[in-house]
Protein backbone atom coordinates (compact mmCIF):
# COMPACT_ATOMS: atom_id res chain seq x y z
CA UNK A 1 0.00 0.00 0.00
CA UNK A 2 1.21 3.51 -0.75
CA UNK A 3 1.60 5.77 2.26
CA UNK A 4 -1.78 7.40 2.77
CA UNK A 5 -0.24 9.68 5.40
CA UNK A 6 1.97 11.26 2.77
CA UNK A 7 -0.89 11.59 0.33
CA UNK A 8 -3.02 13.28 3.00
CA UNK A 9 -0.45 16.05 3.22
CA UNK A 10 -0.55 16.82 -0.50
CA UNK A 11 -2.38 19.92 -1.64
CA UNK A 12 -4.49 19.43 -4.76
CA UNK A 13 -7.53 20.94 -6.46
CA UNK A 14 -9.14 22.03 -9.70
CA UNK A 15 -10.06 25.66 -8.98
CA UNK A 16 -8.52 28.66 -10.71
CA UNK A 17 -5.40 29.62 -8.72
CA UNK A 18 -6.31 32.26 -6.16
CA UNK A 19 -3.19 34.28 -6.92
CA UNK A 20 -4.09 34.45 -10.60
CA UNK A 21 -7.63 35.53 -9.79
CA UNK A 22 -6.66 38.28 -7.37
CA UNK A 23 -3.43 39.60 -8.84
CA UNK A 24 -1.61 38.64 -5.65
CA UNK A 25 1.96 37.36 -5.32
CA UNK A 26 2.67 34.98 -8.23
CA UNK A 27 2.21 31.29 -7.55
CA UNK A 28 5.83 30.48 -8.43
CA UNK A 29 7.11 33.04 -5.92
CA UNK A 30 4.81 31.69 -3.19
CA UNK A 31 6.01 28.15 -3.86
CA UNK A 32 9.65 29.24 -3.78
CA UNK A 33 9.21 31.03 -0.44
CA UNK A 34 7.37 28.10 1.13
CA UNK A 35 10.03 25.70 -0.11
CA UNK A 36 12.86 27.85 1.25
CA UNK A 37 11.43 28.95 4.58
CA UNK A 38 8.76 26.37 5.51
CA UNK A 39 9.37 23.01 3.87
CA UNK A 40 12.85 22.83 5.42
CA UNK A 41 11.15 21.66 8.63
CA UNK A 42 7.64 20.80 7.43
CA UNK A 43 8.50 18.02 4.99
CA UNK A 44 7.55 14.39 4.40
CA UNK A 45 10.50 13.15 6.46
CA UNK A 46 9.97 15.32 9.54
CA UNK A 47 6.32 16.51 9.41
CA UNK A 48 7.03 19.07 12.12
CA UNK A 49 3.75 19.84 13.85
CA UNK A 50 2.13 17.07 11.82
CA UNK A 51 2.33 19.09 8.62
CA UNK A 52 4.27 18.51 5.41
CA UNK A 53 4.65 21.35 2.92
CA UNK A 54 7.15 19.55 0.71
CA UNK A 55 4.58 19.28 -2.08
CA UNK A 56 2.86 22.62 -1.47
CA UNK A 57 1.52 24.24 -4.63
CA UNK A 58 -0.17 27.63 -4.34
CA UNK A 59 -1.88 26.95 -7.67
CA UNK A 60 -3.95 24.22 -6.00
CA UNK A 61 -4.12 25.08 -2.29
CA UNK A 62 -5.93 23.12 0.42
CA UNK A 63 -7.63 25.95 2.36
CA UNK A 64 -7.32 24.14 5.69
CA UNK A 65 -3.55 23.71 5.24
CA UNK A 66 -3.11 27.30 4.09
CA UNK A 67 -5.14 28.58 7.04
CA UNK A 68 -2.71 26.91 9.43
CA UNK A 69 0.16 28.53 7.54
CA UNK A 70 -1.52 31.93 7.85
CA UNK A 71 -1.94 31.41 11.60
CA UNK A 72 1.77 30.62 11.91
CA UNK A 73 2.81 33.64 9.87
CA UNK A 74 0.66 35.95 11.97
CA UNK A 75 2.33 34.53 15.08
CA UNK A 76 5.76 35.31 13.61
CA UNK A 77 6.62 31.64 13.13
CA UNK A 78 8.22 32.06 9.72
CA UNK A 79 11.65 31.05 8.52
CA UNK A 80 14.23 28.35 9.09
CA UNK A 81 17.20 28.50 11.42
CA UNK A 82 20.20 30.10 9.76
CA UNK A 83 18.24 31.32 6.73
CA UNK A 84 17.86 35.13 6.53
CA UNK A 85 14.23 36.21 6.22
CA UNK A 86 12.98 38.08 3.14
CA UNK A 87 12.13 41.75 3.52
CA UNK A 88 8.93 42.80 5.28
CA UNK A 89 7.22 43.74 2.00
CA UNK A 90 7.73 40.21 0.69
CA UNK A 91 6.52 38.67 3.95
CA UNK A 92 3.38 40.83 3.90
CA UNK A 93 2.70 39.95 0.25
CA UNK A 94 2.99 36.24 1.02
CA UNK A 95 0.66 36.58 4.00
CA UNK A 96 -1.86 38.45 1.86
CA UNK A 97 -1.76 35.81 -0.88
CA UNK A 98 -2.08 32.91 1.55
CA UNK A 99 -4.93 34.62 3.39
CA UNK A 100 -6.88 34.79 0.13
CA UNK A 101 -6.15 31.12 -0.57
CA UNK A 102 -7.37 30.15 2.91
CA UNK A 103 -10.92 31.18 2.02
CA UNK A 104 -13.31 28.33 2.72
CA UNK A 105 -11.11 26.77 5.39
CA UNK A 106 -14.11 26.44 7.72
CA UNK A 107 -15.65 24.02 5.20
CA UNK A 108 -14.54 20.56 4.16
CA UNK A 109 -11.93 20.27 1.42
CA UNK A 110 -12.15 16.97 -0.49
CA UNK A 111 -9.42 15.60 -2.75
CA UNK A 112 -9.26 12.35 -4.75
CA UNK A 113 -6.18 10.84 -6.38
CA UNK A 114 -6.45 9.99 -10.07
CA UNK A 115 -4.36 6.81 -9.82
CA UNK A 116 -6.70 3.81 -10.40
CA UNK A 117 -4.19 1.53 -8.67
CA UNK A 118 -4.28 3.61 -5.47
CA UNK A 119 -7.65 5.39 -5.23
CA UNK A 120 -7.36 7.64 -2.19
CA UNK A 121 -9.95 10.05 -0.79
CA UNK A 122 -8.94 12.81 1.62
CA UNK A 123 -11.28 15.18 3.44
CA UNK A 124 -9.95 17.96 5.67
CA UNK A 125 -11.43 20.80 7.69
CA UNK A 126 -10.09 23.56 9.92
CA UNK A 127 -11.60 25.16 13.00
CA UNK A 128 -10.46 28.27 14.89
CA UNK A 129 -11.31 28.68 18.58
CA UNK A 130 -10.57 31.87 20.50
CA UNK A 131 -7.92 31.08 23.07
CA UNK A 132 -8.97 30.95 26.71
CA UNK A 133 -5.42 31.81 27.76
CA UNK A 134 -4.68 34.63 25.30
CA UNK A 135 -7.75 36.81 24.77
CA UNK A 136 -8.49 37.49 21.13
CA UNK A 137 -5.93 35.01 19.81
CA UNK A 138 -7.32 32.01 17.89
CA UNK A 139 -6.09 28.46 18.31
CA UNK A 140 -6.29 26.41 15.13
CA UNK A 141 -7.32 22.77 14.77
CA UNK A 142 -7.13 20.75 11.54
CA UNK A 143 -8.73 17.34 11.01
CA UNK A 144 -7.81 15.20 8.00
CA UNK A 145 -9.51 11.92 7.11
CA UNK A 146 -7.83 9.73 4.50
CA UNK A 147 -9.29 6.56 3.00
CA UNK A 148 -7.81 4.17 0.45
CA UNK A 149 -11.02 3.23 -1.29
CA UNK A 150 -10.05 -0.18 -2.67
CA UNK A 151 -8.54 -1.65 0.52
CA UNK A 152 -10.60 0.42 3.03
CA UNK A 153 -7.43 1.33 4.92
CA UNK A 154 -7.85 4.65 6.71
CA UNK A 155 -5.99 7.28 8.67
CA UNK A 156 -7.21 10.15 10.81
CA UNK A 157 -4.84 13.00 11.68
CA UNK A 158 -5.53 15.86 14.04
CA UNK A 159 -3.14 18.81 14.29
CA UNK A 160 -3.44 21.85 16.49
CA UNK A 161 -1.50 25.11 16.52
CA UNK A 162 0.23 27.31 17.58
CA UNK A 163 2.89 24.70 18.02
CA UNK A 164 5.90 26.93 18.66
CA UNK A 165 5.35 27.23 22.40
CA UNK A 166 6.29 23.96 24.16
CA UNK A 167 3.18 21.99 25.04
CA UNK A 168 0.82 24.29 23.16
CA UNK A 169 0.45 22.39 19.90
CA UNK A 170 1.07 19.09 18.24
CA UNK A 171 -0.40 16.26 16.22
CA UNK A 172 -1.93 12.85 16.71
CA UNK A 173 -3.05 10.19 14.28
CA UNK A 174 -4.65 6.76 14.16
CA UNK A 175 -4.93 4.21 11.39
CA UNK A 176 -7.37 1.39 10.70
CA UNK A 177 -7.95 -1.45 8.26
CA UNK A 178 -11.65 -0.85 7.56
CA UNK A 179 -12.67 -4.02 9.41
CA UNK A 180 -13.46 -2.45 12.79
CA UNK A 181 -14.26 1.04 14.11
CA UNK A 182 -11.26 3.33 14.30
CA UNK A 183 -10.37 4.46 17.80
CA UNK A 184 -8.81 7.89 18.22
CA UNK A 185 -7.19 8.69 21.56
CA UNK A 186 -7.49 12.30 22.65
CA UNK A 187 -6.76 14.47 25.70
CA UNK A 188 -3.12 13.35 25.72
CA UNK A 189 -4.16 9.72 26.06
CA UNK A 190 -6.59 10.30 28.92
CA UNK A 191 -9.71 9.72 26.84
CA UNK A 192 -10.88 8.31 23.55
CA UNK A 193 -13.41 9.07 20.85
CA UNK A 194 -14.61 6.07 18.87
CA UNK A 195 -16.10 6.31 15.38
CA UNK A 196 -18.56 3.45 15.80
CA UNK A 197 -21.46 4.78 13.73
CA UNK A 198 -21.73 5.89 10.08
CA UNK A 199 -20.10 9.29 9.72
CA UNK A 200 -23.22 11.05 8.38
CA UNK A 201 -24.77 10.64 11.83
CA UNK A 202 -21.78 11.92 13.75
CA UNK A 203 -19.60 14.77 14.71
CA UNK A 204 -16.20 14.45 16.36
CA UNK A 205 -15.84 16.42 19.60
CA UNK A 206 -12.41 16.83 21.19
CA UNK A 207 -11.58 18.66 24.41
CA UNK A 208 -8.58 20.03 26.26
CA UNK A 209 -5.89 19.86 23.60
CA UNK A 210 -5.65 23.46 24.70
CA UNK A 211 -6.82 23.73 28.33
CA UNK A 212 -10.53 24.36 28.64
CA UNK A 213 -11.23 24.32 24.90
CA UNK A 214 -13.64 22.08 23.00
CA UNK A 215 -13.70 21.82 19.22
CA UNK A 216 -16.41 20.13 17.14
CA UNK A 217 -15.90 18.76 13.63
CA UNK A 218 -19.31 18.19 11.96
CA UNK A 219 -19.53 15.46 9.34
CA UNK A 220 -22.85 16.79 8.05
CA UNK A 221 -21.05 19.22 5.72
CA UNK A 222 -19.65 16.39 3.60
CA UNK A 223 -21.35 15.26 0.40
CA UNK A 224 -23.34 12.04 0.76
CA UNK A 225 -21.01 10.02 -1.48
CA UNK A 226 -17.96 11.21 0.46
CA UNK A 227 -19.56 10.42 3.80
CA UNK A 228 -20.48 6.93 2.66
CA UNK A 229 -16.94 6.21 1.50
CA UNK A 230 -15.38 7.52 4.70
CA UNK A 231 -17.93 5.70 6.82
CA UNK A 232 -16.97 2.41 5.17
CA UNK A 233 -13.29 2.97 5.93
CA UNK A 234 -13.61 4.38 9.45
CA UNK A 235 -16.41 2.27 10.93
CA UNK A 236 -15.89 -1.12 9.32
CA UNK A 237 -19.24 -1.03 7.52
Amino acid sequence: MQSIGAVAALVAGLAIPAAAATGAMPVAQQNALVEKYCAVCHNDANKTGGLSLENFDAAHPDPSVVAMMVSKLKDGAFGASGVPLPDRTTQDALLSALSAEAAGASEWTVNRTQDPEAPILTASILREILSTANAGEPNVYRLALTCRVDTREAEMQLAWAPGDVPGSGGTMSAAGDGKAPLTVKVNNGEGAAILSMPLPEQMLTISNLFPGETVVFPFGGLAQSVRQTLSTCFTGR
